[in-house]
């Protein structure tokens, strides 16, 4: 089975092209239904694999450790995706996980950084050093482009088109594209690359295929290392209560774009949305910011009407 398992792995990395955390979350989510099994003391083999009563009894001891539906759906879904992976390899002739109806988990409203936060964390940054001039440059990507921080971290200097003033990005399930830079942000990316990533990085050679940011160490950042330059910041502007995620600062570019009236369909090519009704829960937020823009500008909303109380019982409006 573990055969199986790596050439899985091989096969999520090179042929659908998925980032680094997402095959090792797809990789942990098998590992634990093979454990699973173990601990029950059941053979892990195609022939008590092809029972779809076994995917339901793994889906109960999902339950009973009262984890989140929406942690449920995404085991399931990897799980799947694997059986997928082995139909394609003529192992089973059925996906039994397809079988299993779950309950879809309601949609949570994305949480919200304010404009105004963003620019204290930008105001926080000191530049005059190679590492806060590097942070810099992370959060205007984040914000300007808004960027998974998995394409973050993945970029390399071969993505970066000065003449054309965009960056190529490797997106979710193989849908890649290209975003535009505002003219400060290819400024601040071309005096990064020559000067402040030549610095941190001991070669005093530029090569293309390399990592755009490094760590200290000289290695490629992380997802750790960005929310720890996140959290640092957030603690100095003393808004070390508030968790402002890589995630947080991707909704806030969406809003901002439709609070100032992007269309839809942009917002969902910006974003490298496959399916527009993942973009359109930011409009449910753009609403409210519209509806309290209306209620605090309106005149009508601000006008009292005197009125008077009638003997019979009525209303009379002056």
């Amino acid at each position: 089975m573990l055969d199986l398992i790596n050439d899985f792995e091989i096969f999520l990395s090179i042929e659908r092209n998925y980032s680094i955390l997402t095959v090792n979350n797809y990789i942990k989510d098998l590992k634990e239904f093979q454990h699973f099994f173990l601990c029950k003391n059941m053979e892990f083999n195609f022939d008590n694999l092809t029972q779809e009563k076994q995917a339901r009894i793994f889906i109960s001891y999902l339950n009973q450790r009262k984890l989140k539906n929406i942690s449920i759906m995404r085991k399931v879904s990897s799980l799947r995706t694997f059986y997928n992976f082995l139909i394609e390899r003529h192992c089973f002739k059925q996906n039994i996980f397809k079988l299993i109806k779950l309950k879809k988990a309601p949609k949570k409203l994305p949480k919200i950084i304010s404009e105004t936060n963003i620019q204290m964390l930008f105001k926080a940054i000191d530049t005059s050093n190679q590492l806060g001039y590097r942070n810099y440059l992370i959060l205007d990507l984040l914000y300007s482009c808004g960027l998974r921080v998995g394409e973050l971290i993945n970029l390399k200097i071969k993505d970066i088109y000065f003449s054309n003033a965009q960056i190529l990005i490797y997106g979710k399930g193989n849908k890649n594209r290209y975003l535009p830079l505002h003219a400060n942000l290819l400024k601040m990316l071309k005096y990064y690359i020559y000067n402040i990533r030549a610095f941190l990085n001991s070669s005093s050679s530029i090569n293309r295929n390399d990592y755009l940011f490094l760590n200290y160490k000289q290695k490629p950042l992380t997802t750790k290392g960005i929310r720890f330059i996140l959290d640092q910041l957030c603690f100095r502007i003393k808004q070390n209560t508030i968790k402002i995620s890589p995630h947080m600062i991707r909704h806030a570019f969406a809003t901002i774009l439709l609070n100032n009236g992007a269309d839809l369909r942009v917002v969902q090519e910006l974003l490298g949305h496959k399916n527009l009704k993942t973009t359109q829960i930011y409009t449910y937020v753009s609403n409210t910011f519209l509806k309290n823009q209306f209620l605090t500008h309106h005149p009508r909303n601000n006008y009292k009407k005197n009125y008077k109380k009638l003997s019979t019982g009525e209303t009379n409006y002056e």
